[in-house]
Formats: C-alpha cells, structure tokens, sequence
C-alpha cells in the first residue's frame, strides 16, 4: 500500500472529482491527506471533504491551501481571485464540511510523519512550491511527485502550469523524484458514452455526487488527474523518458509554456529525477478507470486478492 498526499483544484475541471473516486476505489492507496489550491480554496475544500464523506473516506484531513499564484494576477486574460467559486460548487451542497488550513504547515508535517510519502498534484503548484521554498530539506524525503500539468509536444498554455508558472518551473527544477503526465497523453484518455452510462448506472452516492458535479462542468470526462493517479497504481498504462524540462515565465502570451531541452536544439541530457510522459494505452486505461469506479462499494472498499508488486507489474486488476 502506497501512503499518498492529493494537491488538487476539484471543483472545476471534473477531472479532479474523478480522481478523487479513484482514489477511495483503490486498496493499493492509504489516502494520508488532501489539500487544495488556486483561487477559493476553501470552497474546493468543501468539496473534497463532502466526496470524501460521502465516500466512507471522511476521517481523511482537507486542508484549504494557497488560493493565489506567487506573481500571475489573471490567466488567459481573466482575473484571479480568492472569492471566486468553482464551477461545480453549489451553494448548501457543500457547505457542511467543517475545513482545516495551513496546508503547507499540514503537507510539511505529513512528508516528515510518513516515510517516502507520494504527493500526486493535480492543480497548480503554488502549494508544493511554497513548500519547498519554506523546507527545501523536504525536497529529498517525499517519496515521488506525479504531477498532472504541462504539455511538451502541443502549442498549448496547459491550464495547471499557466496558473501558476512560477510555482511549476520551481518544483521542476527541485531534486524530488518527478513524474509528469501531461495533456499531450491524458487528451488521449476520453470517456465515450458507453462509459459514462456505466458509471451512471452505479449505486454509490458519492459517484452520483460527482455526477452531478460533471452535469454542472458540462464538458465531457476526461481523465487528465485520474490518468496521473493511475501512474502511481501501475506502471502499465504510461510510458514515460527522462526530459528536462523548462517553463516559460516571462512572456505574456507563453507564460506557462513547457520548453524540452532534450530536443535536437537544446540538446540537453535527460534528468534521472525528471519523467515525461511519451505515450498511453488509452483504451485500456479508460477501461480500467471505469470498471474500478463500477466495482467501487460506497461503504467498504472492494478487496482485491491479488495485487501485483509494483516494480514488476505488467498488468493491474480491476
């Protein structure tokens, strides 16, 4: 069992929610702690402590983390605030769920309590990155860091690491382990209808819950978080090359852009501690993510007999 620490900015894109539902549907995760990030983060904390709940999950701590970027006052032309309510939060729908702060203080303590703990960061980096800036000691103990964000091979402004650039080329550039799935792969990773009827058909109530959640996003399922998530499960679905990375954080229209400067015009040398996603299996990964969730028991995990060692694994039941 793999202790993990979710960053997360649920309660926009539905992808977070999802991965969340992972999360609680995988015994091969102990859950240690969530925290959450950019813009009204108590809000987005409402929300995973009411998944969480709802989800028999409960006794997990929330913790509502850095609401703004360390410099980006807007993104793509719109401006941040602390006020602002995610998409899919509903007024009385959350408001019930009673949050901590001082994520950073929370994170820093969780990494020191539990050995080789994995952060799996599915928002911006402003958390992770204030707090390797407060405890850069803490660099060298986190386990590994899987990080949702960036987009090597598109002309693209990926929306994690524009939200805040400064946060991400800090966290890049640091010495923890890092494995990083970007939208170049999780674009790949699209419910069709067949899958999400599957999931509509589920009993539990805190699938119902998220979907709702995808109802008011209304823009299709995609599995950009719970495809980096699924990494941390088995090594199965994702390939992955040693990069070296870059973000952009001085243009104005390329502020948040990846640079690879293992290309033919940099030509640096791959980082041992630096994984790019290259390639998925789609089809199967989408599959696995919809079966797992079908099997997901609102009140009791379902026990999975047989879980293949993760440094050997070339498949992962259901």
């Amino acid at each position: 069992m793999k202790k993990v620490w979710i960053d997360t900015d649920v309660g926009g894109d539905i992808d977070d929610a999802l991965a969340l539902l992972l999360a609680m549907a995988s015994p091969e995760v102990e859950l240690v702690g969530v925290s959450t990030v950019f813009e009204n983060t108590e809000a987005r904390a409402k929300i995973a402590k009411t998944l969480l709940t709802l989800g028999g999950f409960g006794q997990v701590p929330v913790y509502a983390g850095e609401g703004m970027p360390i410099k980006a006052t807007s993104v793509y032309d719109m401006p941040l605030s602390a006020s602002h309510l995610p998409k899919t939060y509903e007024e009385g729908a959350f408001g019930k769920a009673v949050i901590e702060k001082n994520a950073i203080e929370a994170l820093h303590k969780a990494i020191n309590d539990n050995k080789g703990l994995n952060l799996v960061t599915i928002g911006a980096l402003t958390n992770v990155a204030r707090l390797l800036e407060k405890y850069p000691e803490d660099e060298e103990k986190i386990g590994a860091l899987y990080i949702m964000g960036g987009a090597v091979h598109m002309n693209l402004n990926e929306f994690n690491f524009t939200s805040d650039p400064e946060a991400a080329e800090i966290v890049l550039q640091s010495k923890a382990k890092k494995k990083v799935v970007t939208l170049d792969v999780t674009f790949k990773c699209a419910l069709d209808k067949e899958q999400i009827e599957r999931l509509r058909a589920c009993k539990s109530e805190v699938v119902g819950k998220v979907l709702r959640m995808s109802e008011l996003w209304g823009e299709g399922m995609i599995l950009h978080d719970p495809l980096t998530l699924g990494c941390l499960l088995s090594d199965e679905f994702v390939q992955f090359e040693k990069s070296n990375l870059k973000v952009e954080t001085e243009g104005y229209y390329s502020r948040g852009k990846c640079a690879n400067l293992c290309d033919f015009n940099w030509n640096k040398q791959g980082r041992e501690d630096l994984l790019v996603s290259e390639g998925v299996k789609a089809k199967e990964y989408c599959e696995f993510y919809v079966n797992r969730i079908c099997e997901f028991d609102n009140n009791n995990r379902k026990i999975i007999k047989q879980i293949i060692k993760r440094e050997n694994s070339t498949a992962l039941p259901y």
